[in-house]
């Protein structure tokens, strides 16, 4: 991202804070296959182990059982058609609250909570239960 983009300097709808660092230069074809291949994928409920610094995946992607996968120069575009679905469904789901469909549940709102931002949309505890709050699937807030 440019050093003057306009997303830097809006605190308010991200974390509250300004981000002046770099983007990260991607990893090169090599690195990435070089840090997958070796990763034993084991299903199930498994212990969490902690995360490391310098593999970021917990299992390797099926992608590279592609012969032609390595030597991409853009993984990221695998197929627009079922990419474009899954957005489109996600979308509509959250905005039109369908239940089962909605990415705007309770855990969210949650992660806002240990994220430290949008305290309008953190959940209320009444007793042992959680609620979202009335306006939080509804409309957000208007800007002030």
């Amino acid at each position: 991202m440019k050093p003057y983009h306009s997303y830097r300097r809006l605190k308010k709808d991200f974390n509250g804070s300004q981000e002046n660092e770099s983007a990260q230069t991607p990893l090169a074809k090599k690195e990435v296959y070089d840090r997958v291949k070796d990763i034993i994928t084991i299903f199930g409920k498994t212990q969490k182990k902690p995360p490391s610094e310098t593999n970021i995946w917990k299992k390797r992607p099926i992608f590279f059982d592609f012969l032609y996968w390595c030597d991409l120069d853009v993984r990221h575009c695998i197929n627009v058609m079922h990419v474009e679905k899954n957005v489109c469904d996600s979308l509509i789901g959250t905005l039109l609250n369908i239940k089962g469909k909605t990415k705007d549940g309770l855990k969210c709102h949650q992660d806002m909570v240990e994220m430290g931002i949008r305290e309008q949309l953190h959940p209320i505890s009444h007793g042992r239960r959680m609620y979202q709050p009335r306006n939080a699937t509804q409309c957000p807030q208007k800007r002030r």
